[in-house]
């Protein structure tokens, strides 16, 4: 580590104003001076050792340079390519130079016996630097990609052979996606006989049947293992079931915001029948392994009939914002698909007026499992507390617990 000369408030007696740096590496050094001469640059990929490539990747992708990047994606010799941990760095340009790159290799417009790329990734993931050439073994040798067309499966259960898979992940916000994912998805489905888009995150905010017929016409649901649906009325909730019950993979869901009915008039007891028919046309979630609804209004009453749709074990149980009756709560103890939880978390679910005998009973469950518990700003009181440290006292794991703001 050295010193910065150019900190003028640098004082080496004050740890408090010492301003310190790493300085780059020879090796970052050399690449940032091979990438200013593009050509030169291009020119050397295939000399380059497999293992510089991802960091000659990493610098032309942050820096910016599109015809290197675009020159690197025929000639890439692992299977997996992330750039996860980069997509901070993504910009319209940079996407389209990696595309122009993936044509380039489906196209075989370039060919090379060096090639081996069957996956991009391109999910919000932070990974090591490891991780960009995941999946690669020097042992096995170099496929040939490019002379030998081999159709790979592209996910689980999918039926379906491509050339290559690109995961991702889309975010629709009042019925638009961002310029980018945009870009992205109208270019798989243009060669969608060559890439299979796998839609691992689905979020969508708001929900129109026309928004559900073309996303699920672009996406298949047995790719997707997370769900995020939020700011969405009950009687639209139901318009999603179907793909619902697609979702064989599914992992994660989580409801946010889930509101009243939008007819003016409707009767409370109407309401409920809505209710009702809505999570009685649940599918089973075979392989749902976590949980999270905030602010979801009919919990309260039908937590049992919510959490009879599983079929595993779930892993973690977030409620918040949400009221529990007393015969929710009665329920916990008895619900066979949460003795494995690893975290439970209950927030701003007011408990004052409720036994929390029940709690403590789940808690003396899921002992040997649990992991994390977060009861927060749930109103207890010290009763409240006293009722559950015997449970407590026997969660051997338990790592984390919060009771903030009771």
């Amino acid at each position: 580590m050295v010193f910065c000369q150019q900190c003028p408030d640098q004082d080496d007696s004050s740890e408090n104003t010492m301003k310190v740096y790493s300085p780059p590496t020879l090796q970052s050094l050399a690449f940032k001076g091979l990438m200013r001469e593009e050509a030169l640059a291009i020119s050397a990929l295939r000399d380059l050792p497999n293992r510089l490539l991802p960091v000659m990747f990493e610098e032309a992708f942050i820096a910016g340079h599109t015809k290197i990047l675009t020159a690197m994606i025929p000639v890439w010799p692992f299977p997996y390519l992330s750039v996860g941990m980069m997509i901070k760095n993504l910009n319209l340009d940079t996407l389209k130079a990696v595309l122009e790159g993936l044509d380039l290799l489906i196209s075989r417009k370039v060919c090379s016996s060096r090639c081996k790329l069957r996956e991009i990734n391109w999910m919000d993931i932070r990974h090591e630097l490891s991780g960009i050439w995941a999946g690669y073994n020097e042992d096995e040798g170099l496929a040939e990609f490019m002379t030998q067309k081999q159709p790979v499966e592209t996910c689980p259960d999918c039926g379906m052979k491509k050339d290559l898979t690109v995961i991702t992940q889309l975010q629709l916000r009042k019925d638009r996606l961002d310029e980018s994912t945009t870009y992205l998805v109208q270019w798989a489905q243009q060669r969608k006989d060559s890439i299979h888009l796998c839609c691992r995150n689905l979020e969508i905010q708001g929900l129109t049947m026309a928004m559900v017929l073309e996303i699920f016409s672009l996406v298949h649901a047995d790719c997707i293992q997370m769900l995020r649906l939020s700011c969405i009325f009950l009687e639209d909730l139901a318009m999603i079931n179907p793909y619902l019950r697609q979702m064989n993979n599914l992992l994660t869901l989580m409801l946010d915001h889930i509101n009243d009915t939008i007819s003016a008039g409707v009767s409370k007891r109407l309401t409920e029948e809505n209710v009702i028919k809505w999570i009685s046309q649940l599918p089973t979630l075979h392989c749902l392994q976590e949980l999270y609804i905030d602010n979801v209004y009919f919990i309260e009453g039908n937590l049992k009939d919510c959490l009879s749709c599983l079929k595993k074990p779930l892993k973690a149980l977030c409620i918040i914002n949400c009221d529990l009756s007393q015969s929710d709560l009665d329920y916990l103890p008895y619900c066979l698909n949460i003795f494995e939880l690893k975290c439970l978390s209950l927030i701003n679910t007011n408990l004052t007026y409720s036994f929390l005998e029940p709690l403590g009973f789940l808690l003396e469950r899921v002992r040997h499992t649990l992991e994390c518990l977060e009861l927060k700003s749930c109103g207890m009181e010290e009763s409240h507390f006293n009722t559950l440290l015997p449970a407590l006292s026997q969660c051997s794991h338990l790592t984390e617990i919060n009771f903030w703001e009771n």
